[in-house]
């Protein structure tokens, strides 16, 4: 979604169908609907403006709050709610919502999104029942029938993207583009849109409407790609584009391991190679080498899920030559150089088990970044202590990374380095290692001196596992590799939800570095561990329009991933 105020995400109101739309690829390749070149966006809206205008409900308790950012939340488990919106003469479109649900009033209950409504009791709509199933549905005069249905696992706390689309008398829904309902139904050939619950508690966020109910596959990508391009809006089912390289574990691809896909990208290609992955899990070493930029990893299902690259080398791991033990870095299991590669839909791990190992080193690092324009877009990236290293070639390169959607988890360190690394509306989740008072630390940038961009966190969710101790958790602390006395971290977290996990003094010093030294900031944190205290530095408003993702990521080349 086109972002006009970084910090404010504007709502888009209903668009002459003539306009420039957002395609959307949430259609599993074997579909048999009719793919149209681009979807023009009839409405869309985000709740950044912190109202509902234009939306008429029923039932429950309707309100714009916060949860990463702002959305629309039913907060009532008694009744049926529902909340709706659009135009009467909508005929055929995809409605696409992102749905949270939060609890559930019993054990078949649901929360869904509404397509060709004609009121409050009449519509077609898609149903994630608490009962682990997805239904395809219409109901008529408060009646509902049962269209299809398939079965997924539905938790609560975790977000799913809902889509349904209505072509004729054609129907499709999607969950997180991957599990697919069809029907064909001639009941309502018109009608606006709307979300719904019953008996349930939901949050409801990036709400659009496309005129096209068939998305477009997954196009090629141009010969000559800019280091400017923008993520996907949505995680999507991404089919292989003519001429990607497909990677399949059961032999139906190009290549079985995703090393020897990278390996059969030529050395300084000039154009985007997407490597396409089917589901399953690679255990494997990967590196994407600095001579091959322009490089996407997509998950084909679009579940990250689903695609899991990883490996189990930690620090404290023998080499198998008898050479000494990897160190921090080696023990990566994903090393990036190569400059403006892209990720989607798929996770990265470091599986090491501290518990079956007696290593005094126990660093096991996920992912190491050193390549600079590196996209990363509904991504999970999975382990313990140092689980993300953005980084960069030299102390005296600057390289950037911009990670949306994302997913990352970790107790000590388990973001550090020297790279520039934005996290936008990314759920940061700590992990328990049994301590009442010090379950670790987020962070430990060691950005250059002379770069005034470390990590930002912008509508990012702070969470935890539901044994972790309140007040244990800090924000960070300022590495200084080998005692660098120019490595002054530079963390700023800004308009996000921080968990009751976090300390009230989230800074804490290394290795007898004072966290005070560091360039360590908040600025407009919400949840129950933003207690402003004399140790959190706030950002002044004056300077918030200088740490924008924008200005963390432009450099001297102007890339916005983000716009």
């Amino acid at each position: 979604m086109p972002i006009t105020d970084l910090f404010r995400r504007a709502r888009w109101r209903p668009v002459a169908t003539a306009a420039a739309g957002l395609a959307l690829a949430t259609a599993l390749a074997t579909l048999a609907f009719t793919a149209t070149a681009a979807a023009a966006t009839l409405y869309a809206d985000d709740f950044e403006d912190g109202n509902s205008a234009g939306w008429t409900s029923s039932g429950g308790s309707w309100a714009v709050a916060t949860d990463g950012s702002r959305v629309l939340r039913q907060s009532g488990t008694s009744a049926d709610a529902r909340a709706r919106a659009g135009s009467s003469s909508w005929r055929d479109y995809t409605v696409t919502a992102r749905v949270k649900p939060t609890a559930f009033n019993g054990s078949n209950r649901f929360t869904a999104v509404i397509a060709r409504a004609q009121s409050n009791t009449s519509y077609y709509y898609l149903a994630l029942r608490s009962n682990h199933t997805v239904e395809l549905k219409k109901l008529v005069g408060g009646s509902s029938t049962t269209l299809a249905t398939g079965s997924v696992t539905v938790t609560t706390g975790a977000w799913y993207t809902l889509a349904l689309s209505v072509s004729g008398t054609a129907l499709r829904g999607t969950i997180n583009g991957a599990t697919a309902l069809t029907a064909t139904d001639a009941q309502f050939a018109t009608g606006g849109i709307g979300v719904a619950t019953f008996y349930a508690a939901a949050s409801f966020d990036d709400v659009t409407v496309s005129d096209s109910a068939a998305p477009s596959p997954s196009a090629s990508p141009p010969a000559s790609p800019t280091p400017s391009s923008s993520p996907s809006a949505q995680p999507s089912a991404s089919p292989p584009p003519v001429g990607a390289i497909v990677v399949a574990k059961d032999g139906s691809g190009h290549h079985t391991t995703v090393q020897a896909a990278v390996d059969a990208v030529p050395a300084n290609n000039t154009g985007r190679v997407t490597i396409s992955i089917k589901p399953g899990t690679y255990r494997e070493l990967v590196t994407v080498p600095a001579n091959k930029p322009f490089v996407s990893f997509v998950g084909t299902t679009g579940n990250a899920a689903d695609v899991v690259i990883t490996y189990d080398n930690a620090s404290g791991t023998p080499k198998p030559d008898g050479s000494g033990t990897y160190g921090t870095t080696g023990s990566t299991s994903v090393l990036l150089e190569g400059n403006d590669f892209t990720a989607r839909n798929l996770t990265f791990s470091n599986t090491f088990d501290e518990a079956a190992h007696d290593y005094s080193a126990e660093q096991a690092v996920a992912v190491t970044t050193r390549g600079d324009r590196l996209v990363f877009d509904n991504v999970r990236i999975l382990g313990n202590q140092d689980t993300l290293q953005p980084s960069s070639p030299n102390a005296a390169t600057v390289s950037r990374a911009y990670y949306r959607n994302c997913y990352i988890e970790g107790d000590v360190d388990f973001i550090f380095g020297r790279g520039t690394a934005v996290f936008d509306r990314c759920e940061i989740r700590s992990l328990n290692r049994g301590s009442t008072s010090n379950n670790g630390y987020v962070t430990a940038a060691s950005t250059t001196i002379t770069n005034p961009y470390g990590y930002l966190f912008t509508r990012c969710t702070l969470t935890t596992a539901s044994d972790v101790a309140a007040q244990s958790v800090h924000l960070g602390r300022p590495w200084h590799p080998s005692g660098d006395v120019n490595a002054i971290a530079q963390v700023l977290f800004r308009d996000s939800v921080l968990g009751a996990h976090i300390k009230d003094a989230p800074w804490t010093d290394m290795s007898g570095f004072s966290w005070r030294d560091a360039r360590f900031f908040e600025y407009h944190n919400t949840g129950p561990g933003s207690t402003v205290t004399a140790d959190r530095p706030q950002l002044p408003d004056a300077d918030a329009p200088q740490f924008t993702a924008q200005a963390y990521l432009a450099g001297g080349d102007g890339w916005n991933p983000v716009s």
